[in-house]
């Protein structure tokens, strides 16, 4: 697959001098910087998908995506957008977060699955990312019965993994699977 998305880093590598890549950067030119040290090789506004890429470009070879975007690439396209790429790092890692990018530091990292070169966090994974930064308790609950009903995971599955994270965050999800468990019954 090839990818109009590619770091600096690369580039200069590949023997293309600095000088060149700031000629190409320049307002109207061919190229543009959409985050630190990575380069969308396209005049035209990136896609969701060259966002993504370019995210995972920033923070290194080991992050995930997770939260909403990883649901969608694993088939749950009814989900509506997230403004913000979660992606999940190790805990020794640093990068910081833009304001395109939620950076979250884990020392649990999760189950990776690969859907058209990008990584992603397993479905139980990501649908509790997600569920944890949801402020509104009716789009928390769809985004869990959603995951739910599409066979993605299960409710026992989703406790489980609750159970094995972070406690930080973890009440209102618990609270939405209480309810989900009591409907399925």
């Amino acid at each position: 697959m090839t990818t109009d998305v590619i770091k600096t880093a690369d580039l200069e590598a590949g023997g293309v001098p600095g000088h060149v890549i700031d000629l190409k950067c320049r307002p109207g030119g061919p190229w543009q910087r959409i985050l630190p040290g990575v380069l969308l090789l396209s005049p035209a506004p990136p896609s969701r998908d060259q966002r993504l890429r370019a995210a995972l470009a920033y923070a290194g070879p080991e992050a995930v995506v997770t939260g909403v975007d990883a649901l969608r690439a694993q088939g749950l396209s009814d989900l509506p957008g997230a403004p913000v790429i979660h992606l999940l790092q190790p805990a020794t890692r640093r990068r910081a977060c833009t304001p395109q990018i939620l950076l979250e530091r884990t020392t649990r990292p999760p189950g990776t699955v690969v859907r058209n070169g990008l990584r992603l966090a397993e479905p139980t994974r990501a649908v509790l990312d997600a569920a944890r930064h949801e402020p509104h308790a009716l789009r928390r609950h769809h985004l869990l019965a959603t995951t739910v009903r599409s066979g993605l995971c299960t409710v026992a599955g989703l406790e489980a993994e609750l159970a094995a994270g972070s406690k930080r965050g973890s009440a209102a999800p618990r609270a939405a699977l209480r309810t989900l468990r009591a409907l399925l019954r």
